[in-house]
């Protein structure tokens, strides 16, 4: 062999990796990310059974977001940024697994299950329909008028419920029942309170029901149901200051 072509041969390039083969990009990414983080870890790649790249990610001691044995989500976000990264559009894909202190467990294999095809409904002929002998038999039944009002009135509540319904007993209802009958009784001001079940009602007629000087029912229907406190003695609302009357004829 001549000097040239002893040259040449020490100079030749060594063999491209083959395009599915995704190892030096994903070590050279993988340094690059961890390096950016100030993470020193160690990096062990092997050839998985279902054809992924299983990765090794070896971390000296606890480092943020990084736990040996457990989960780790700064992980998992990692693994998805290489494999968005190595597996563009257009290229051959190979899946990059990671996993901490270890090599990833191989992904379980999903085959397609046969299963029996199931047998066609057999095609039944139509019962045979009789003509009747009324063709008014052949009107169709008119369906009973419902009485609205009757329905309502059967589930209106009845004055006087929410007094004697049975409920457990609520300290923080009852000092607001309380609370409110005693102002309505000092200040002579009408309150009411809306939008509560009927238990909750039931809690402060019977929890105010002891207070003097005001009266404490339930009364309305339905969604408007509400408890009102009425003072036995109200007093009369202040009395607003009127608009002045200004006169309507521009001054000249």
């Amino acid at each position: 062999m001549s000097g040239a072509s002893a040259a040449e041969a020490a100079v030749e390039p060594a063999p491209a990796a083959p395009p599915w083969d995704k190892r030096p990009q994903v070590e050279a990414l993988l340094q690059d990310i961890f390096r950016l983080m100030d993470y020193p870890v160690r990096l062990d790649f092997k050839d998985s059974a279902d054809g992924s790249l299983g990765v090794a990610v070896h971390v000296d001691g606890e480092q943020p977001g990084i736990t040996p044995g457990k989960k780790s989500f700064l992980v998992d976000s990692v693994q998805f940024l290489v494999n968005k990264a190595v597996n563009r559009p257009n290229t051959p894909r190979r899946w990059v697994n990671l996993a901490v202190n270890g090599f990833p467990e191989p992904r379980p294999e999903k085959g397609p299950t046969a299963s029996a095809p199931s047998p066609a409904p057999k095609a039944s002929a139509p019962p045979a329909v009789k003509p009747p002998a009324d063709k008014r038999a052949l009107a169709p039944a008119k369906k009973p008028v419902r009485d609205e009002g009757k329905d309502s009135r059967r589930h209106a509540p009845k004055d006087g419920d929410e007094a004697s319904l049975q409920v457990a007993a609520d300290a923080a209802w009852s000092a607001v029942a309380k609370a409110l009958a005693e102002k309505s009784a000092k200040l002579g001001r009408p309150y009411g309170v809306m939008l509560l079940s009927t238990e909750d009602r039931a809690r402060l007629v019977q929890a105010a029901a002891g207070v003097k000087g005001v009266t404490v029912t339930a009364e309305g229907e339905g969604h408007w149901r509400r408890v009102a406190f009425k003072p036995d003695k109200p007093a009369p609302m202040p009395k607003r200051s009127a608009m002045p009357d200004y006169d309507d004829e521009e001054a000249e």
